[in-house]
């Protein structure tokens, strides 16, 4: 059984460059040129609501302008806007999306998750894109609460809050054979533009030599040197996909330095519960 995978965070910046994005917005390709033009048909657009088929930026504006009931003004430096990315394993997604029935399914399971969780009223965006390598949603929210404030702290809430929200989804998508991942690895959630920089980071790995680990005054490895190489070993795997599917010579390379870090890396995880 395959992992479900849901990520959240702030809108940092100006909504336009992630509309751009996700709209795939034809003079802005450098926001996506990770995905394939061949496959850009098969990627879909769902109007939950009217705000849905407009520019992003006109439609967080609207939304908030429609459910604001605030007496203070807006801070400049509020967070107008959610983006969140529903998916699950590779293969799994692959094998949901070989059904049409299946793959809608998934979808519609989705669109509930978010409407109950948010707000069908302030989803302004609900789009899958197939013509990357793992098929996924991405979804804006506009955080209002139910009394009509704009609130990204609440509607987000803390790190338990999320860790519940994620318990739902796996919940959600137990259907679809997805089950929840390992809570509490230490590994920090990332941006689309740190996802990125890592995996291109990852192939500098393979002509580089190993990782160094360090000890603690009682000769254990560091656990955090043991994350540090299970994220190298997840980017190379993934660098392993790319590079075998664009059939580039360096796939051997990858592959030799991946075996390696996965074989260093079960080894060091054995002695770290020895001594845990």
């Amino acid at each position: 059984m395959g992992y479900a995978v849901y990520h959240a965070e702030k809108g940092k910046i100006s909504s336009g460059g992630i509309g751009a994005h996700i709209d795939r917005a034809k003079g802005f390709e450098h926001t996506y040129r990770h995905a394939d033009p061949k496959l850009a048909h098969l990627n879909r657009s769902f109007e939950i609501n009217a705000h849905c088929s407009k520019l992003l930026h006109v439609a967080v504006a609207d939304r908030i302008g429609e459910g604001y009931t605030g007496k203070k003004a807006i801070r400049k430096d509020a967070v107008r806007y959610q983006t969140h990315v529903l998916t699950g394993s590779h293969e799994d997604m692959h094998r949901i999306f070989s059904n049409p029935d299946t793959a809608d399914a998934w979808i519609k399971a989705n669109m509930q998750f978010m409407a109950d969780e948010f707000g069908r009223d302030n989803i302004v965006r609900f789009v899958l894109h197939r013509d990357e390598k793992t098929p996924h949603l991405h979804v804006v929210t506009v955080p209002l609460t139910q009394d009509g404030r704009l609130s990204a702290k609440e509607i987000m809430g803390n790190r338990k809050a999320m860790q519940l929200r994620q318990d739902r989804y796996a919940q959600a998508m137990q259907a679809f054979g997805l089950q929840r991942g390992i809570r509490n690895t230490g590994i920090k959630h990332e941006s689309a533009k740190e996802y990125y920089a890592r995996i291109e980071e990852a192939m500098k790995e393979v002509q580089g030599g190993e990782i160094t680990l360090s000890k603690d005054f009682l000769g254990r490895y560091k656990e955090k040197d043991v994350v540090q190489l299970m994220e190298t070993l997840k980017s190379l795997k993934i660098a392993l996909k790319s590079q075998t599917d664009k059939g580039i010579q360096a796939t051997k390379d990858i592959e030799q330095t991946s075996a390696k870090h996965e074989y260093q890396v079960q080894r060091l995880t054995d002695r770290l519960q020895q001594v845990s």
